[in-house]
């Protein structure tokens, strides 16, 4: 080494798990026991449980968030469904001289418990994650040392203390209205700023979520996972992808079939949509590459004790894969996703659910890179910078275009960058057109051996 260079080695703290690519996220819609409407980044069941609450109620919710995350999701954004006209539980201490009321929707709240004590002026809370003590010699003072809580809010309808004890009183009256929530109007909360990603509504059949989802999913440029209800066979789950095939963007959805059991200490296990599975599995694909997407069945081999509810022979998978149904099935013991793909076609040299995955991916990819330039001058240098950095950024994907042609000769890298002002100066805008050409994946495999004696020519 020269005597020039000198090299210092510092330990430190190993840096926390990276997350994983956005277009291997995984959203999910549906009842929780708690928690916001508007959607966070979840990346681990400490963070859900700690937003949206146990397994007490949406259960559903909770065992796909379990699964995701065992499977090979890194980041979860989770929407908590409410109806139209939820209410949140409180308690009336002195008939309104003191009203608690619980932060969130739903009647996880009906089992919290409110006390007020004169002699110290003191408002005993008890909720779901532990009990709170706010103290005041006057309303206004109780109030604002309530006002911390992150549980519960304090007001004052007579706008004075209780003039003596209250014993603790029941909180009631509180609902998600779950029964009436309108999908499309919820889904609607999870803009496209999220990014790319699967999106499914565990434990709600197609026939009551899935056209708002494929809806979605094609103005969102998202990969919609819909399925049936559990303990769904095969001729219904063909009769049910059938229907799905029939929703308005449904080239933007994959119908995951049958439902898939894990353990939970008990015998029979527990059932759970199996979207949290493909979600999973995807994922890992993603974490290797965006066009990886067919490696989805792969990765299930690093997921163990996964079964699916219903097995599938051979036959019986011919049939789910021409009804266009992406299978989860026991092969060779390894439990996995035996098929890949949407309800409605939309590539020919592609298994279609990677088409949509790549094809979202580089929609959000160029736009994150477009948006960028907003604000920048409409000259020529601009067009000519923005087009380098979308041509940089479909060289990522070079492995999976097409660059040669019928002869085998190189045309172009497989894309094809073509940006401006537009046709009017006077639009203040900046055009960019990107054609690319996928190059064929593999799907099916011939295998022919010919066996010939000792003195055959080989």
């Amino acid at each position: 080494m020269s005597d020039r260079v000198s090299v210092t080695v510092n330990t430190s703290p190993s840096s926390p798990p990276t997350a994983g690519p956005v277009s291997g996220r995984y959203f999910i819609v549906g009842q929780t026991q708690k928690g916001s409407t508007t959607p966070p980044v979840v990346r681990s069941m400490r963070e859900y449980i700690a937003e949206y609450g146990t397994r007490a109620v949406g259960s559903a919710m909770y065992d796909a968030a379990e699964l995701a995350f065992r499977s090979g999701v890194a980041e979860l954004v989770v929407t908590r469904a409410v109806g139209p006209t939820p209410v949140r539980a409180s308690a009336d201490l002195e008939s309104g001289d003191i009203v608690v009321t619980a932060k969130d929707f739903g009647a996880f709240g009906n089992v919290f418990t409110a006390a007020y004590v004169s002699a110290t002026k003191t408002l005993t809370v008890v909720t779901d994650v532990g009990t709170e003590v706010y103290t005041g010699t006057t309303i206004a003072a109780l109030l604002a040392d309530a006002a911390v809580s992150t549980t519960v809010t304090v007001t004052s309808t007579n706008g004075a203390l209780p003039s003596s004890d209250v014993s603790a009183v029941t909180f009631t009256a509180g609902a998600d209205d779950f029964g009436n929530v309108v999908w499309a109007t919820t889904l609607a909360t999870i803009t496209p700023d999220y990014g790319p990603g699967a999106i499914a509504t565990p434990g709600v059949a197609h026939g009551t979520s899935g056209a708002a989802l494929c809806s979605h999913a094609s103005s969102n440029d998202r990969l919609a996972l819909l399925t049936a209800a559990a303990g769904t066979n095969l001729s219904s789950a063909v009769s049910a992808a059938a229907t799905a095939a029939g929703y308005t963007g449904s080239t933007h959805a994959a119908f995951v079939w049958p439902h898939v059991i894990v353990p939970d200490g008990t015998a029979a296990g527990r059932t759970v949509d199996p979207t949290a599975f493909a979600a999973g599995l995807r994922a890992r694909a993603h974490a290797v590459g965006i066009g990886e997407s067919a490696l989805a069945e792969q990765y299930a081999r690093q997921v163990v004790d996964v079964t699916p509810e219903i097995a599938t022979t051979s036959a019986n998978w011919s049939t789910a894969n021409a009804a266009r149904i992406s299978v989860v099935r026991t092969v060779a013991g390894v439990t996995r996703l035996y098929s890949w793909q949407t309800l409605a076609s939309a590539n020919r040299n592609l298994r279609p659910a990677q088409y949509r995955d790549m094809v979202n991916a580089l929609a959000y990819g160029g736009s994150v890179i477009l948006e960028s330039y907003v604000g920048k001058p409409g000259t020529a240098v601009t067009y000519s910078a923005a087009a380098g950095e979308l041509d940089g950024f479909l060289s990522g994907y070079a492995a999976y275009l097409q660059s040669r042609n019928a002869a085998g000769v190189q045309v172009d890298p497989g894309w094809v960058v073509s940006v401006s002002g537009g046709a009017d100066p006077a639009d203040n805008r900046i055009s960019a057109d990107v054609s690319v050409r996928f190059a064929e994946s593999v799907e099916f495999v011939d295998f022919t051996i010919a066996v010939g004696d000792a003195t055959a020519v080989i």
